[in-house]
């Protein structure tokens, strides 16, 4: 597949204005400078936005004629990754690649959890032709656990290893590896025939519903929804009853991909803990002008310590808000948050909301993610130390 930046950019419609640099809440330029600077992303020259930048997805939410800058970002990298590849470190974060985190979660998978995972991976290999089905990709398969919450009793949940929507990939522009596993999804849906499909993170959402078919040209059948949206009508119907009110403030670490689709998406995870008894306080900045929970972070230098620094960033926020807990409604958010703890020992509950939700229907919800998140840090440490000063690069799609 050839691509083209008009598939992720519309220069057509861009003034030119700078208003996406402007309001970027990291770079924050003066008018004159985001100008100048969006220029340089236009013509393809080199530009410091393209080092700073976190792929947060806020500068699409401030363009006045919807001309998706951050595709333009994204295009710029992804010409980057043609010419250079990628460094040998970053594999340890990519989730299909040989001694990534993905295989170190399993290592530490429960009894319980085998069993669970094994299940999905029957059902990935099932046709359940018109069937309501919940799709769990990489970053839920970190904590399988999550998923015995009685919330989702009766789920059909698909998932196996290397069943990925390339979102990952996709935000560091390496968009040859993201059509290679786009295909591959679209071709087991195609064999699952599913007649809805649940997403259990944002990203998956995102990804499935607009970016891969609208960019890489992939085709889903299936009715596709988002897992808050479906916990929302389970609770409005009384499917989902909440007997143990939460009576806690609550600040939630923003999905990148809740920013991009907009305030009803960001909305969503708040009403379902206001109606589960949270008084919600917000951090500052937050929402659209909220940034990445450090994941992303890395994408720029590839350098795991700038994630590390990314996260401490968002769990200061938190810690300044005065919340009682912590909650992500992103599993990747959840992991990222989870390992940057260790460095920066706040003493604030970090919870996920399936988590906390599973507590107010009056359940206990088992959480191992600390300790999970720990084996998994240090394994990638040690994985990673003859890779770290490595000049090695490489294309994961060859």
């Amino acid at each position: 597949m050839n691509f083209e930046l008009k598939e992720f950019f519309d220069l057509d419609k861009c003034q030119l204005c700078g208003k996406c640099l402007t309001e970027c809440p990291v770079l924050l330029y003066p008018e004159e400078k985001a100008r100048s600077e969006k220029q340089k992303l236009v013509r393809g020259e080199p530009s410091p936005v393209l080092e700073l930048c976190k792929s947060c997805f806020s500068c699409d939410r401030f363009c006045p004629n919807q001309c998706h800058p951050y595709g333009l970002i994204l295009f710029r990298w992804f010409e980057r990754y043609q010419k250079h590849g990628i460094p040998i470190r970053a594999l340890g974060s990519l989730p299909v690649e040989d001694k990534n985190f993905m295989d170190f979660a399993r290592q530490d998978y429960t009894a319980e959890e085998r069993v669970l995972v094994a299940e999905w991976a029957r059902n990935s290999h099932s046709n359940l032709s018109g069937q309501e089905v919940v799709f769990v990709g990489c970053n839920g398969q970190v904590f399988p656990y999550l998923f015995q919450s009685p919330i989702l009793q009766g789920a059909k949940i698909v998932s196996e290893p290397g069943l990925c929507c390339g979102e990952v990939y996709y935000r560091m522009g390496l968009f040859p590896k993201v059509e290679q596993l786009a295909r591959k999804l679209e071709k087991r849906w195609q064999e699952i025939n599913p007649g809805r499909i649940v997403m259990f993170c944002l990203a998956g959402y995102n990804m499935q519903k607009n970016i891969l078919p609208r960019q890489f040209g992939i085709k889903i059948n299936a009715e596709i929804i988002w897992l808050g949206d479906w916990l929302l009508e389970k609770v409005k119907k009384g499917a989902i009853k909440f007997t143990r009110p939460i009576k806690r403030t609550v600040v939630c670490q923003e999905s990148c991909h809740a920013k991009a689709l907009g305030d009803d998406f960001m909305d969503k995870p708040r009403e379902l803990l206001r109606l589960a008894g949270a008084e919600m306080v917000e951090m500052n900045p937050c929402r659209e002008r909220g940034v990445c929970c450090g994941a992303a972070d890395g994408i720029t230098r590839f350098n795991p310590m700038d994630m590390v620094a990314g996260g401490i960033r968002q769990w200061r926020l938190a810690k300044k808000s005065g919340a009682d807990l912590f909650v992500p409604y992103c599993a990747t958010c959840y992991f990222m948050l989870k390992m940057s703890s260790k460095f920066y020992p706040s003493f604030l509950p970090c919870v996920h909301i399936l988590e906390l939700l599973t507590y107010a229907t009056g359940q206990e919800a088992q959480s191992l993610a600390d300790k999970r998140a720990s084996k998994i840090m240090l394994k990638i440490m040690l994985s990673s130390a003859g890779r770290i000063l490595s000049r090695k690069r490489i294309w994961p799609e060859e």
